[in-house]
């Protein structure tokens, strides 16, 4: 090779080698940069494993935290509002709330409360209620508006503003306003507070005694008005009564069992009661006594059987409507499960036959057993207590799975395990004393919200109420932060300002979904930069080995160019 052809080789393998380690060192820096993106991935997804989120917590299940949960009247907070407000008190009001207030007359456009007088005239802050109007339309009709109660500053004009901004539904609007005074609380400033939640829960000594002592009047002393008392009962009257008396189509009741011919009697202890005696029976009293049913014209004791147990479960709650649920029957849940027990508590109408005639000996026998006992002469007894305890026990069954620890041999007590032996059980029950009326329920919740409007005034700040409102995470985060705080009613029937974690409903938990999303979004992330990765490795490679190949090349036409240059002064200097 001449010597002008080994400098052009050389100068193009000096350039392409100069262009490979240049490439090299792009290559190394992309390295860098995905290893820095696969830290930063790895600790993005690390912090992620800490984020929470805070929900609102019910005896049933678990909700999302946000503004809806808190300010609509719901059995989810028991129609009491829970009020988000600022370090001065004031009330977040969405958008449409905010202008019903102002538009009502309550407050100024600046949030802050126009304090008219109180529903007595008291001068106290707390703004009254407020009137209808009635005046003629252009027919000649009489027609009952809300004139003075549109911006008049009342409970009924914030109502009525509610309404037409569908903040409310307008026919709830005029039920509330229809109660009068009835329906005015001044729950949140001191006022009573009405018990409004759907159910109790009882241990068996508290639920039998309940069972055995409640009367209509007693559970109404907190609020009569909530009390759905049948046609013909009077208030002194036992709730769970079950009248087992007065049963008439399964024959005559017997005063006692001496020369019984037909019918039926009940007894305890060995003594027949009478039928005053009977019809006043409780389901508490079968539970905390021994009474038994005994007859001497059992040829269908079966049907008899099931009809003493339909009265018995009919105060229970079984078959009751939905719209008069009472007794275990609270949802939709233990409605289907007294179903199931009445069902199996009716199996157990099966008979063992014992040749006994002694009125005695079949009630103690039936005492030790779950079904029918069947003696001679077409006696039969069974135990009404028994009865009770099984039927509960198939009722705590469907409840908990038929795996539970509780369960109703028909033979033999002993052999049973019934619910009511269990001190730790919980029965849930109805509570008989809590405001049922959902016109009522409405107007207490809006009544504490706009006391609470009218003595603290609301948030003014648009920007605010618009992000708050609308945007649950930053509505978590600002309640997080302290930023804003939860309002809520307390036992003296005021509103008090706190922490999110004093209001009882909202808690703090794992955000589980974010941490997932976190999750997949790590792994996608990381497989890419991987992938990526791989192929600068790649990259890096086949550079090395062309760098390597050039580097040997490079050498041979240098060492070739020496030689040739060695030659030319060799000859010349010959």
């Amino acid at each position: 090779m001449g010597l002008a052809a080994s400098q052009a080789r050389f100068l193009a393998i000096t350039a392409r080698k100069m262009n490979c380690e240049f490439q090299s060192m792009q290559i190394a820096q992309e390295k860098l940069s995905v290893t820095r993106d696969l830290q930063k991935a790895a600790q993005d997804y690390q912090n992620s494993l800490s984020q929470t989120k805070l929900i609102w917590d019910t005896d049933d299940d678990q909700y999302d935290l946000s503004y809806n949960v808190m300010m609509t009247p719901s059995i989810l907070n028991e129609y009491d509002p829970y009020l988000i407000t600022d370090t001065l008190g004031r009330v977040l009001l969405s958008d449409p709330m905010f202008d019903a207030a102002v538009d009502a007359g309550i407050i100024y456009e600046n949030g802050t409360p126009k304090g008219k007088l109180d529903v007595a005239g008291n001068g106290t802050g707390i703004v009254y209620m407020g009137n209808y109007s009635v005046e003629t339309d252009t027919e000649g009709n009489e027609v009952k508006l809300k004139n003075e109660s549109k911006v008049d500053g009342s409970r009924n004009a914030f109502l009525y503003q509610l309404g037409q901004k569908n903040q409310i539904d307008g026919a709830m609007a005029d039920k509330i306003m229809e109660l009068g005074e009835d329906g005015y609380t001044r729950s949140g400033i001191g006022g009573k507070i009405y018990d409004k939640s759907t159910s109790n829960a009882m241990k068996p000594s508290a639920f039998i005694k309940y069972m055995k002592d409640t009367t209509w009047e007693e559970a109404g002393k907190k609020y009569d008005q909530a009390l759905n008392i049948p046609e013909g009962v009077n208030k002194t009257d036992k709730i769970y009564n079950v009248k087992l008396g007065s049963i008439a189509d399964i024959g005559d009741y017997q005063q006692t069992t001496v020369n019984m011919a037909n019918g039926y009697a009940i007894v305890k202890d060995g003594q027949t009661l009478s039928k005053d005696a009977a019809d006043e029976l409780t389901v508490g009293d079968l539970l905390s006594g021994k009474y038994s049913v005994i007859t001497k014209n059992a040829t269908d004791i079966s049907e008899v059987y099931e009809k003493v147990l339909s009265p018995i479960a009919s105060v229970l709650g079984y078959n009751a409507a939905v719209s008069d649920f009472r007794g275990l029957n609270v949802d939709t849940e233990s409605d289907m499960a007294l179903d199931i027990a009445y069902e199996f508590t009716k199996v157990n109408s099966s008979t063992t036959s014992v040749n006994d005639t002694d009125i005695s000996n079949l009630c103690n026998k039936a005492t030790a057993q779950n079904n029918v006992i069947s003696g001679g002469n077409g006696t039969a007894a069974f135990s009404l207590t028994n009865m009770v305890k099984s039927f509960l026990t198939n009722f705590a069954l469907a409840i908990d799975g038929y795996d539970s620890e509780y369960n109703v041999d028909k033979t033999s007590v002993k052999k049973s395990k019934y619910v009511t032996d269990d001190p730790s059980y919980y029965f849930l029950l109805k509570n008989d004393a809590a405001i049922t009326d959902t016109t009522m329920l409405n107007a207490d919740f809006y009544n504490m919200l706009y006391n609470q409007i009218v003595t603290n005034g609301a948030i003014s700040d648009k920007s605010l109420r618009d992000l708050y409102t609308n945007d649950t995470s930053m509505l978590q985060n600002a309640l997080k932060n302290g930023n804003l705080f939860v309002s809520s009613l307390h036992n003296d029937g005021y509103f008090y300002q706190g922490p999110y974690t004093a209001s009882g409903h909202v808690a703090e938990i794992p955000d589980e979904d974010a941490i997932a999303r976190a999750e997949l979004e790590y792994t996608i992330t990381k497989a890419k930069l991987n992938t990526k990765e791989e192929g600068l490795e790649i990259q890096m490679k086949n550079l090395d080995m062309e760098i390597s190949s050039l580097t040997t090349e490079f050498d041979t036409v240098k060492n070739l160019i020496s030689k040739n240059v060695e030659k030319v002064f060799t000859m010349f200097s010959t």
